[in-house]
């Protein structure tokens, strides 16, 4: 039973990642997921599913309760590495699920998803038990996993290699980028794509607008992330 949930979570996702000092430091980690390999693609884009209703903002523009851990933010993390999960659904939980039971991993390998709409609503930031624990990442390999063990993995749900992000991803992927920018003293210079640091992948995609958000990002804004 265990081998057919394990088989139905591979189709699905394979058809579309302070106070405490360094802990936890591993010299390996398993080959990231949904690395989708640099190849010609068709021009021709994919509709998204429609989006379901967008996750509540807050009024106030203050960080939301979960993205600050109870013991604390660890000194480990200067990078911030965004990908997709090149699929069109999916959460933290249908991720978590296939990284342990078709992986074999101890948990989901990133440390924030952004929903779309599908499994959970549009925009919508799903706080990893690995940002709760502030533990090393499973999201981009590299010799030395030095991105795993001091990168912040960020997926939004869906495939831009065929779409863009929906507007509720961006702003949100935006409020979630600033925060850390401001709470771990990352340089907008560090805040990458998981194939501009590997050259492996297409991740997140050739319709992710990363000018647009580093553009964005340079401004300064009063609320979350403002120093």
């Amino acid at each position: 039973m265990k081998m057919v949930q394990a088989g139905m979570l591979a189709t699905l996702l394979l058809g579309a990642g302070c106070t405490h000092r360094h802990r936890g430091i591993v010299p390996e980690l398993p080959e990231p997921l949904f690395a989708s390999p640099v190849a010609p693609r068709s021009p021709v884009q994919t509709a998204l599913p429609p989006p379901g209703p967008p996750a509540p903002r807050s009024a106030t523009n203050r960080e939301p309760p979960g993205w600050r851990p109870p013991d604390g933010i660890s000194d480990r993390w200067q990078h911030v590495v965004i990908h997709h999960s090149g699929g069109d659904r999916g959460g933290a939980q249908t991720f978590h699920e296939f990284h342990t039971t078709v992986r074999h991993w101890d948990e989901l390998g990133y440390h924030f998803v952004i929903g779309n709409g599908t499994d959970t609503p549009d925009g919508l930031v799903e706080v990893g038990s690995r940002w709760t624990k502030q533990k090393h990442g499973a999201h981009c390999k590299v010799p030395g996993n030095f991105y795993n063990n001091h990168g912040i993995g960020i997926c939004l749900v869906g495939n831009f290699e065929n779409y863009r992000p929906t507007p509720a991803q961006m702003a949100s992927l935006e409020d979630l980028v600033r925060f850390l920018m401001a709470a771990c003293d990352i340089p907008l210079d560090h805040v990458r794509t998981h194939g501009g640091i590997t050259g492996r992948t297409a991740c997140p995609g050739r319709y992710f607008p990363m000018l647009e958000l580093r553009r964005r990002l340079a401004v300064p804004r009063a609320g979350i992330g403002a120093r």
